[in-house]
């Protein structure tokens, strides 16, 4: 029983001192950061598209855990809508098909980065008929070598043989 009285008088005596010494080490008279908003800390144009310039103004408030997960989602949202409704637009524009089952629009070819020289995609042409023939190639044309046949020589030592038990 002595023994046990003992071992919680050292435990209370270690905690005593272990908070002396932080409280002599540890800056006195900090005080925890006052909490964070639960709002976007960015004012972002609501009456028209954002720009290039209003993006590169955005920094994403850093959390514990990384970003916060909120203001993140509402960023990400409103740029894909954004994105989303120029993209039917050019394609409305261009005279490309769009809605459900419309064929894809053409890439777009890369070029210079101040898109000067860049070459406009030409509309996609329809498809043909599917009760047209379609010629078929069963013979590989000039560039394409069938290629060899590659097999293990039946003299040839098997190197896994020593990892097999």
């Amino acid at each position: 029983m002595l023994q046990l009285l003992l071992y919680g008088l050292l435990a209370v005596v270690l905690a005593v001192v272990l908070f002396l010494i932080a409280s002599r080490v540890l800056p006195a008279g900090e005080q925890i950061a006052p909490p964070l908003r639960d709002e976007p800390p960015w004012e972002l144009p609501a009456e028209r598209l954002l720009g290039a310039e209003d993006i590169d103004g955005i920094r994403l408030p850093v959390a514990m855990r990384g970003y916060r997960f909120a203001e993140t989602d509402i960023l990400l949202d409103r740029l894909a809508g954004e994105l989303r409704a120029r993209d039917q637009e050019i394609a409305r524009l261009r005279g490309y098909p769009t809605g459900v089952g419309a064929p894809p629009a053409p890439p777009i070819p890369s070029g210079p980065a101040d898109g000067f020289d860049a070459v406009a995609p030409e509309p996609p042409q329809p498809p043909p008929p599917d009760d047209a023939e379609r010629p078929v190639e069963d013979t590989p044309g000039p560039d394409v070598r069938p290629e060899p046949e590659t097999r293990p020589e039946p003299d040839a030592p098997d190197d896994h043989a020593r990892y097999r038990p």
